[in-house]
Order: C-alpha cells, then structure tokens, then sequence
C-alpha cells in the first residue's frame, strides 16, 4: 500500500499509528517511514517495565475486534512467533461489548428471508455469549420444538476488517524492506493468510461444514459429538445448530472429577488421537471452554471455526518427526524438518541441525517419558521458521491442539498420560505405513509415475521446439530489491502531479479574480477566493511531506552509519 492510499483510510490509519506510538513503537514506525509521525505529541508512551510482547499484547486490545482476533490466530503460529510472544496472545480475550438485538435482528432475519416469529417459537433476546466475530443466542426452531443455538455475525464488520488488513499489508510490506533480519519470516505473506484465514471464518457455512465432516468420521459417537448443524436454515452469516447443554471440565465439582473424570479424559484422548492418526481431520481448538461434559457424561467438541486436515503423508511425516524427537536424534529431526516445510531461503543446515539439537536437549527428561510432546514440537517449529523453513499451520494447529488436550485430560485425570493413550495409534499408524501390502502397491504406484513421466520427456521437448521455430518463447526478466526505488518514484510523481494542479489552480483562480463574476466574496468572485485557498492547503501539505521526507532520510542516513560503524 503506498502512501496516497494509506491516507485513503486516514480516520483508521491516524487511529493505529496513535496507539502503535502510545505503546513505544515509534522507533519501528520512524524507521518504516509511517505517515503523521507528528501523532507522538498526542499519544503519551505507556510507562512501565512492560516487555515487547506485553506491549503488543495491549496494542492488539486497544486496537480492537480485527487486532485480537489476528493475535489470537498468530497464537497458534508458532513457527513465527517465539515462546514468550505465543503466551501472551493467549491471554487475549474477545472483550467486546455485545450489540443491540435490534441490529442484530435485522442481520438475522434479512438471512433468513423472514421474521424471527415465523422460524422460531422462543428467542432469547439477551446473548448467551458474545465474540469479536458474533453473538449466540438461545431460542426455540418452530416446527421441529427443538432448543437451538444461534450465532449471528455482527452488521457490518467486513469492511472494518478489510481496512484494517489493507494498512497491515502495507505495514508488512514495509517490515518486510526494511527490516533484513526478518525477512525470513516473509510477513507479507503472513498477512495475506490470516485475512484469508478471518475471511473464511466470517463465512459460518465453513464451521457447519467442519461439525458435520467430525460426526461422520467419528469412531465414538455414543460418547463424543458435534453438534448438529440446522443447514437448511443457516447462512454465512447465520449458523443455527443443537444446543448442548453441558459444563466444561474445570466447572465440574472434585467429587464429579473423582466419579467419572478417569473415564472422561479416557474417552476424550482417544477421540482425538483417533481424529489426527485415523481420518486426519480434528479441532484445532480443544481447550477446556470448547470441550462441553453434558449431563449423561458425553464429551461434545463446540466451536468448529478452526478445524486442521492432515493428508496421509502429513500423517506419515509426523509420526517420523515424533519418533526422532523421542529418540533426541537431531540429525534425523533436521531431514524431516527440511521435507516437512517450504523453505523461504537457503537453509544452513548446520545452524539448523544446532539450534534442534539445543532444543531437544532443554526437553530431553520430557522426552524419555514422552511428556510435554505438544510444547517441544511447538518449540521446534519456531526453530524450524526462524531458520526459513514454513511447515503447514496444520502441524502448528496439532500441536496446540496436543497441549490443550493434555491440559484438559489432566483436569479431569491427575493420572493421565498422553504416551499412553497415543501408544497403541501410533502403533496402527506405523502398520498402516509399512504393512507389505501398503509398500507393494507405493512403490508400484512410484513406478507407474515415474514412467508416465518419461514417456512425457519427448513430447514436452517437442513442444519447446515448435515455441521456439514459432518465435513463441521469450524471457522473463524480474528486477528484485527495488520495492523502495519504485516507491520513491511513485512518491515524487505524485508530488509533480499536485505540483501541476497547484500550478493550474492558480491561473485558473487568477483569471476568475478578474472576471467580477457573482457571488462575491470581500469584493471578489468567490471560486477564484476557493481555488486560492485550496491551492494553498495543497501548496503546505507538499512543503510538508518534502521537509518530512527529507528529515526521515536524514535519519536513515544516521542509523545506515551507525550500523556500518
């Protein structure tokens, strides 16, 4: 995003940049040469011995619904963000004050295509809960006599997110440029996947979808459940499903956790090694508020707007990785890491090989026992993203996913144990990978490939030929490094454009002044008094962003010596 359309969005933009500079992030903003550096002056810094994590933790609070919910996805993003940053996203909550029903009625039955009262006999008017993204209401289908619950997305909340996405695209880009040592992270494209990754849990169909996949994969549906989604009704903005009435597992009671807690965390850990080493898909968000305990001691799995796929090979790559790391091999850990992700630069694969090595010495007591798996595989893919190699935000899910499940089983189990539970899956896996049947027909299947593909070679040759003798080939050329370069030219147009229409302004005014033309303003026609004064403004934003420009290069300047020095 350049800066003419940075400032297209300017009510946003001075917003954001107010509060970045409030949190002590004016260093970052002076060095990325952000717009309306003169807000210091009207944003006093925080004071506090807060750390940078902190820091950015209350930036996101402040900032809002679209600001929280991206902390909350790069929470689960382990693979750019270290340790200390992913705790405090965690801590992140949905604060948001609920909306008028009234507003939230028009959202509904405008989707719905008719009036509450002709859909529902009872509709609770005040929220049962209430998000950055919408607010769930209990109420009553009139036909089937079923209790439902209905999510229903806040009006008008995409174009905020698209504006805030379009300044944070420009801000990555610029992070991106001028920052080298994170280049790595190529936080462009990190942007771009959370928007899509928002824009697609704006779209309620998506966790329908996702709860009704579950239920019909689902080994145990007699102890574990999605609830059921009313499609036929819902839209994507609208989602009507069962509602669960049931408590989370730290709600129950010491003697409920005594009674039945055991056979809970049992059941709970099957379903979900069942769901990654059998059918691949699983929640990716299994923390103790998204695990409901009904009351005929059932577990049911709510909230499908974060689901994670693993594809067979996924699978296969993952029990590999968990094998290496129990085995504190960090050469084998390094060869799967490297296949795992896509690599953003060269890999050094001795930097990398060190930093795993360190890391599964730090967790190597765990390891023996199998324990904290979910945090060490986290760690690694942070170690893994921080030497440019990106795995799958699969991986990432799963491995928050593992934590949670862990933190929810030890709530209802002091006893369990993960390993144990996870042993004889792994097991069937590695069957399932290596039995003489499975291997007979990989490699026919490799074979059948790989001469498919050489029979291709003269064709695609042949091909190349006719586009050459057709003069239908040419050459590609892409100049990289010259964001800035294009930037500045860009800039400098702009400046001789307004220039230009400052410069016509002018005449134009000069003229009209002569004319005597009505209505008059202090004795003169009043459109030439207009156009003065808007040549004018125009004339002192220019003199402005020049003087501003100049000084930010200045400082540039300093800092590039300072940093030879």
């Amino acid at each position: 995003m350049n800066r003419f359309s940075f400032f297209r969005d300017a009510v946003r933009a001075k917003e954001i940049v107010k509060i970045l500079f409030k949190y002590r992030f004016d260093e970052f903003l002076e060095k990325i040469d952000a717009p309306a550096a003169w807000l210091r002056k009207l944003a006093p810094a925080i004071r506090g011995a807060y750390t940078l994590p902190q820091r950015m933790r209350m930036a996101s609070e402040e900032l809002g619904p679209t600001f929280i919910k991206i902390a909350q996805i790069l929470s689960t993003r382990p693979d750019i963000l270290p340790g200390e940053w992913i705790e405090e996203f965690e801590k992140l909550q949905d604060h948001v004050r609920p909306i008028a029903f009234v507003e939230m009625k028009r959202v509904l039955e405008k989707d719905l295509g008719g009036t509450i009262e002709e859909w529902f006999d009872e509709f609770e008017s005040k929220p049962v809960a209430s998000g950055s993204i919408g607010q769930i209401y209990k109420a009553r289908l009139r036909d089937r006599n079923e209790v439902v619950s209905v999510k229903i997305q806040r009006p008008g909340i995409r174009q905020p997110i698209q504006t805030d996405f379009e300044i944070l695209s420009w801000l990555a880009q610029q992070l991106h440029v001028n920052f080298p040592d994170l280049q790595s992270f190529d936080f462009p494209t990190v942007v771009e996947e959370l928007k899509s990754g928002i824009m697609r849990e704006l779209d309620f169909r998506g966790e329908a979808r996702n709860a009704e996949v579950f239920n019909s994969l689902n080994r145990f549906p007699e102890k574990v459940f999605a609830p059921k989604p009313f499609r036929q009704i819902s839209s994507n903005r609208v989602l009507v499903a069962e509602w669960i009435e049931g408590r989370s597992a730290d709600a129950l009671s010491a003697e409920e956790r005594a009674a039945f807690g055991p056979e809970l965390a049992e059941i709970g850990g099957r379903s979900f090694f069942s769901q990654v080493a059998e059918t691949g898909f699983f929640h990716g968000d299994p923390h103790p508020g998204n695990l409901l305990i009904t009351n005929d001691n059932r577990i049911c799995f709510i909230d499908w707007g974060i689901s994670g796929q693993l594809t067979e090979r996924m699978r296969h790559a993952l029990m590999d990785l968990f094998s290496a790391c129990a085995n504190r091999d960090a050469q084998d850990v390094t060869r799967i890491a490297i296949s795992l992700g896509r690599g953003t630069r060269r890999i050094d694969r001795v930097s990398l090989e060190k930093a795993i090595t360190t890391t599964l010495f730090k967790y190597d007591a765990e390891l023996k026992r199998m324990e904290e798996v979910g945090r060490v595989v986290l760690e690694l893919i942070f170690v893994f993203g921080s030497n440019g190699i990106h795995v799958a935000r699969d991986y990432t899910l799963l491995a928050k996913a593992v934590i949670s499940i862990e933190k929810t089983s030890g709530l209802l189990d002091p006893n369990f144990s993960i390993a144990r539970i996870g042993e004889p899956f792994i097991r069937d896996l590695r069957w399932e990978r290596w039995n003489p049947s499975r291997v007979s027909r990989s490699v026919m299947g490799e074979l059948k490939e790989k001469i498919t593909t050489l029979g291709d070679i003269p064709r695609d040759i042949q091909r190349v030929l006719h586009r050459i003798e057709d003069e239908d080939l040419g050459i590609l050329l892409q100049h990289r490094g010259f964001e800035q370069a294009s930037d500045t030219i860009h800039h400098a147009f702009s400046r001789l454009s307004l220039a230009v229409i400052i410069g016509s302004l002018i005449i134009g005014s000069s003229v009209v002044i002569t004319t005597g033309i009505e209505p008059l303003l202090w004795g003169y026609p009043a459109i030439g008094i207009v156009g003065y004064l808007i040549s004018a403004a125009l004339g002192v934003y220019v003199t402005f962003d020049i003087l501003r420009g100049n000084r930010m290069e200045t400082l540039r300047r300093k800092k590039r010596r300072k940093s030879l020095q």
